[in-house]
């Protein structure tokens, strides 16, 4: 809960925040049950439809449709990855022309990133999502029928471009729904699926293009697409929620906010608690749940008014000046290169002496790397959450963001083994544990850092952390994409043992970013403090949100 004094006497640094009210100073809304020592950031106005005070039913669900369609749209991405060696003897391509594909859709699924988010903050959530499948599916149908690498190149930009809402909106999706104590986990739920899509497609994959041919592999795709779109339009809710100082009564005033202590239930906060929060005009109990359809629009264009459509293109680069930002997009960016590192190589790697291994055996590789995204995913979500509560209490209750970055130290190691144990191992034809086992490290190493990475910045900026998603997406599928284009050159010239040497001496240099964040992050967050205030009042957005 954001303190107003604090702001009035110019002593607000974002991300600092109250999140356990040990001491009983009775600031804001708290959850219930067991927890009612945790404020919940942000307020929750008293509307019904607020997805804040969903029920717990209500969010599941939002948050299983979120994770299928991450789970969905991530693993066929990456569907066609084992059939490297029929695609590139079919269509006349070498490696690592297939890798000029695969950067061209890093590259456009950071310029969707970019165009998407805005059109979803001033249409909605939902058209975007469905608008982006449809996109998907075309993109399939031309992967099907290419011929030729002009094709190949042609279907990366289009897939790019429909894969652009997963960069970001789903995490957006999410704090629509759940509280700040919530978010780490439900990311890392997010990244799970991301994960886990990415490498249990693959053993599927392995078969069709095996049994069937790479050409299934589209199509497949292209049926998964179409199915996903009708069900997320039938299924889906609107999370797009005008947290402004709007008239109709939706959401809190500044005044007054955090001068009450509500105590709630933190997974449905009814309509009927009174004395929480201020509201601007009408009762908000004159206001009645949505049907189905009015939850489920085709757009929503004119809920979200204030900012202009220039303010949203325009403002994720202002952000680019916010160091913490710039910080986790290079750190998030660095650690999607891991997974690069598997899906570019695996193929390759596998398929040559001394392994000699079918696509079928090739796919089933990935069972290391899920097992590594599923215990990286518990490590970053719950785990992390339950650090950050116990160091907020033994910090005053305080919450820092920088408290969460600790655990990174834990993953240095980790994702450093497991490069070795990869690159190394293949390159030296050891007996092939090593190398699968260093997969599962790897991935560990990805799915927790990107999931850290990212609540950072939800937790240092929440407020503005769609502009703050789409810049370090951006930053992501460029480090992404570079990384994709220099691989086959890269393990030409240095063999692949050294390279993934080098690879590893890489990621220890990223992590040791992480101890001047540890030390000067609340600085760096104290410096951007009023430009982030500004953001917030040319949108409308009240402080409380912050």
């Amino acid at each position: 809960m954001v303190d107003q004094t604090e702001v009035a006497e110019g002593r607000f640094i974002p991300g600092t925040a109250l999140l356990v009210d040990d001491a009983g100073q009775e600031v804001g809304k708290h959850a219930g049950g067991k927890h009612t020592e945790i404020v919940l950031i942000p307020p929750p106005s008293d509307d019904p439809n607020d997805p804040l005070n969903w029920s717990m039913n209500r969010k599941r669900l939002q948050l299983t449709l979120m994770c299928l369609y991450t789970f969905i749209l991530n693993g066929f991405v990456n569907f066609y990855g084992v059939a490297y060696v029929g695609l590139s003897t079919d269509l006349k391509i070498s490696f690592n022309g297939l890798n000029v594909g695969s950067a061209l859709l890093f590259l456009f699924s950071g310029i969707g990133a970019a165009f998407w988010q805005p059109v979803a903050m001033k249409f909605g959530r939902r058209p975007v999502y469905i608008i982006g499948l449809i996109i998907t599916m075309v993109g399939s149908i031309v992967g099907a029928t290419q011929k030729d690498f002009n094709i190949w190149c042609v279907f990366n930009v289009i897939w790019g471009l429909g894969c652009g809402p997963k960069e970001g909106l789903p995490q957006i999706s999410l704090q629509d729904t759940y509280f700040a104590h919530e978010m780490g986990a439900k990311v890392g739920y997010w990244a799970l699926c991301y994960s886990a899509g990415a490498f249990i497609t693959p053993l599927v994959a392995g078969y069709v293009y095996v049994q069937l041919s790479w050409r299934w592999c589209f199509w497949i795709t292209a049926i998964g697409m179409g199915a996903l779109a009708i069900l997320l339009f039938f299924t889906l809710e609107e999370t797009l929620y005008p947290r402004t100082f709007s008239t109709e009564g939706v959401s809190p005033s500044v005044s007054g906010a955090g001068s009450t202590s509500e105590k709630s239930d933190p997974d449905a906060v009814s309509s009927d608690e009174k004395g929480a929060v201020t509201v601007s005009t009408a009762l908000p109990s004159q206001k009645k749940l949505k049907t189905f359809w009015e939850a489920r629009p085709l757009h929503v264009y004119g809920i979200n008014p204030g900012p202009s459509w220039r303010d949203l293109f325009f403002r994720p680069w202002i952000l680019a000046t916010f160091p913490p930002v710039l910080w986790a997009g290079f750190f998030a960016g660095v650690s999607v290169c891991w997974w690069a590192a598997i899906f570019t190589t695996q193929s390759e790697f596998f398929s040559a002496p001394p392994y000699l291994w079918s696509g079928e055996s090739v796919g089933l590789t990935n069972a290391a790397a899920l097992i590594g995204s599923i215990l990286g995913t518990i490590f970053a979500g719950n785990i992390s959450d339950w650090w950050v509560l116990g160091a907020a209490r033994r910090n005053k209750g305080v919450r820092e963001p920088e408290q969460r970055l600790s655990l990174l130290l834990v993953t240095a190691i980790i994702t450093a083994g497991g490069l070795n144990m990869y690159g190394y191992g293949v390159w030296h034809g050891v007996h092939w544990t090593c190398p699968v086992f260093g997969m599962g490290l790897m991935a560990f190493g990805f799915t927790a850092c990107s999931i850290i990475a990212e609540t950072y910045v939800l937790d240092s900026y929440r407020a503005v952390a769609a502009e703050a998603l789409v810049l370090l997406n951006i930053f992501r599928n460029l480090i992404g994409m570079t990384f994709v284009f220099a691989i086959q050159p890269w393990l030409d010239h240095s063999g692949w043992g050294n390279a993934y040497v080098q690879m590893m001496a890489l990621a220890i240099i990223t992590h040791l970013t992480v101890i001047p964040m540890m030390m000067y992050g609340k600085k760096l967050r104290a410096g951007t403090s009023e430009k982030y205030l500004k953001m917030l009042a040319d949108s409308g957005i009240p402080v409380t949100y912050a």
